[in-house]
């Protein structure tokens, strides 16, 4: 098998990885449910617009260590913004990110 050097090319830049490195966190059924469930949850919330851990776990039927190891897929990626409060993480959208991606995706 051959390894591919980093990628260099006047035609990449960092936009493409941006796009790249979100389609990638979009690329599992799971992290995309996650997204859209997020998304309406916290639609016309206002400032409130935050979801606790407990609740995304408690929405899919998965494990809480498999949820959280794809969450942290989605927070790496910039999707999910983070949140502490005493023992529970709370968890927003990263909407101007997605749509930065769904902008990105047109022709």
């Amino acid at each position: 098998m051959r390894i591919r050097a980093e990628i260099t090319s006047e035609y990449i830049n960092d936009a493409d990885h941006k796009v790249a490195t979100v389609a990638n966190a979009l690329a599992h059924p799971l992290r995309a449910a996650l997204v859209r469930y997020l998304s309406t949850k916290n639609y016309g919330r206002g400032v409130d617009n935050v979801t606790c851990n407990k609740d995304l776990v408690k929405m899919f039927d998965y494990s809480q260590s498999t949820v959280s190891q794809h969450i942290k897929i989605l927070k790496e990626a910039g999707l999910f913004i983070t949140e502490s409060k005493d023992k529970f993480t709370f968890y927003t959208l990263n909407t101007a990110l997605l749509e930065e991606f769904l902008e990105s995706l047109k022709l």
